[in-house]
């Protein structure tokens, strides 16, 4: 709107519905305060007409009642200000798609362990196309995040505390479920190189932020592209929880004394209000995007820190990484759980306006978090699966669809983000290690359901040569539309499938006690 216009006058839809593309179930749409409006209209209509109206006196319209009257498809929302019968505000017009949801059927298991196998067997391979000087002997993705799965050819762009992350959970947790397997000593080798690379790759040690691993790395040195000199704050967390996993597998204290290193610049970099920023200059820690709702992540590093005897600290440190928790705990709370901002996750988007971009990694950990047996929150079980329904409606594609989703993809399968609105394995897998967490907290018959046909479905879009499918095979061409997948995104679904497997597997023998908790890291 050009700024010559009374910006008072003008309706602008905000909060979490003012951007989605597409609805499961009937949104709440919300708008600014219009001064000089005294109540609103609102009209939806389908493909071919109006089919239902309301008059509202507040900045607000419950679309409960338009919602079966509307047919799967493209919903279009005029809202109108007035003052007695005069229009007095520039209206708004909104358009997104009604999706179906739930079928409430559950599937039979696919071969889920045969995939995974056939996965790792993927993933372990040498580089198919030229190796460079800098790649220095490690894994073929250390220095790459993304690769043409048919031809070989990869990209020399990578976000190394990102996915080097997800490479060592997978290996790790296949080694130990697989351990005669003959992948399984290639997995352990590879998990350690991983781990060494975050070891011997970090941020000169006098920055402010010294010690942690970059988050990008493009052509053989760190920064890059997106973020250019500055780093994701949080990713550095995930990097500190599998550094603790690898001083558990190993002994070696270097390991330990890099998440406590990490762990104490999180604590140093933590906001008053008890958050994190999102992006910042390592030199100075000055940050360049304030906003991310990722808080779980170095609360999760933080609680397990205190958890670990031989970490080093003193009693001081100790005291003030729990305090970091605490309020990272209670920022977390009064924050994207309770308003639902869920934006402010990746490396490779710039900065967004508001509720434009909302996305789900982090609010699956939360739901894991909340469900972990670490946290005491009451009605934690009723948040999380408060925080599940937003999933479930934003970014599960349920079924053949109309909508902006470019790719018909084996179902159910898991959205990205707004600016990235395509189904990938890795959220699948996230959203499935979330269903295993609630279906074990409550016992509940559809999260069952939802879990095998999620599990299902990840199988589903596995190409012959054991990759992951990272942007959804297309059922029409029985192939992806594209191939330039993600390595370290299949390993998320790795891990998710072997966590998942087990737990079915228990099910399936009556071994498992539903009150169970822990914490699947992907």
């Amino acid at each position: 709107m050009s700024d010559w216009v009374d910006q008072s006058r003008v309706i602008r839809f905000e909060g979490p519905s003012a951007f989605s593309p597409r609805f499961v179930g009937p949104p709440v749409l919300r708008w600014a305060p219009v001064p000089a409006a005294t109540r609103f209209e609102v009209a939806v209509a389908g493909r071919e007409r109006v089919v239902w109206t309301g008059s509202v006196a507040s900045e607000a319209a419950d679309l409960a009642e338009a919602w079966p009257l509307l047919p799967l498809g493209p919903v279009d929302v005029l809202v109108r200000g007035f003052d007695g019968d005069r229009e007095v505000a520039v209206r708004k017009h909104r358009r997104f798609w009604k999706v179906p949801g739930f079928d409430g059927v559950r599937p039979g298991p696919a071969d889920w362990i045969g995939a995974v196998h056939r996965a790792v067997g993927h993933l372990l391979q040498p580089a198919r196309d030229e190796v460079l000087d800098y790649e220095g002997g490690y894994p073929r993705s250390a220095w790459s995040s993304f690769e043409d799965s048919v031809t070989g050819l990869r990209g020399r762009l990578a976000f190394p505390a990102q996915h080097h992350a997800s490479y060592i959970h997978a290996y790790l947790t296949y080694a130990d479920r697989f351990p005669d397997h003959p992948q399984a000593a290639e997995a352990e080798r590879q998990a350690l190189a991983y781990g060494r690379w975050l070891l011997e790759h970090h941020l000169p040690d006098d920055w402010r932020l010294g010690g942690l691993s970059p988050s990008t790395v493009l052509e053989g040195r760190f920064g890059g592209w997106v973020e250019g000199d500055h780093v994701t704050v949080f990713r550095a967390a995930r990097v500190g929880e599998v550094m603790l996993r690898l001083f558990s597998r190993t002994g070696d204290a270097r390991y330990l004394e890099r998440a406590a290193r990490i762990g104490d610049i999180m604590v140093d970099l933590q906001n008053p209000d008890g958050s994190w920023p999102f992006r910042v200059d390592p030199r100075t820690g000055e940050p360049s995007i304030g906003y991310t709702s990722a808080v779980v992540t170095p609360v999760w590093l933080l609680t397990l820190l205190g958890e670990v005897p031989e970490a080093p600290g003193t009693s001081s440190q100790r005291a003030a990484r729990a305090a970091a928790a605490a309020k990272g705990e209670a920022w977390l709370l009064a924050g994207p759980v309770a308003d639902g901002r869920w934006e402010g996750m990746y490396e490779d988007i710039p900065e967004t306006p508001p509720w434009s971009n909302l996305q789900h990694w982090d609010t699956n950990e939360t739901i894991r978090y909340l469900l972990s047996g670490r946290c005491d929150v009451p009605s934690r079980v009723e948040l999380a699966a408060r925080l599940n329904a937003y999933i479930e409606d934003q970014f599960v594609v349920w079924a053949p669809e109309e909508s902006p989703v470019p790719v018909r993809c084996p179902t159910p399968t898991v959205l990205e983000q707004y600016r990235c609105y395509w189904p990938m394995e890795v959220h699948t897998g996230h959203w499935l290690a979330s269903l295993l967490a609630l279906h074990r907290a409550t016992g509940e018959e559809h999260y069952l359901a939802k879990a095998i046909a999620a599990a299902n479905a990840i199988v589903a879009a596995q190409d012959p040569r054991g990759s992951l499918s990272t942007w959804g095979l297309d059922t029409r061409f029985g192939t992806p539309l594209v191939t330039m997948d993600w390595p370290g995104c299949n390993a998320v679904a790795v891990s998710a499938l072997l966590h998942w497997s087990a737990y079915h597997e228990a099910l399936v023998n009556h071994a498992v006690e539903p009150a169970a908790q822990s914490f699947d890291s992907l």
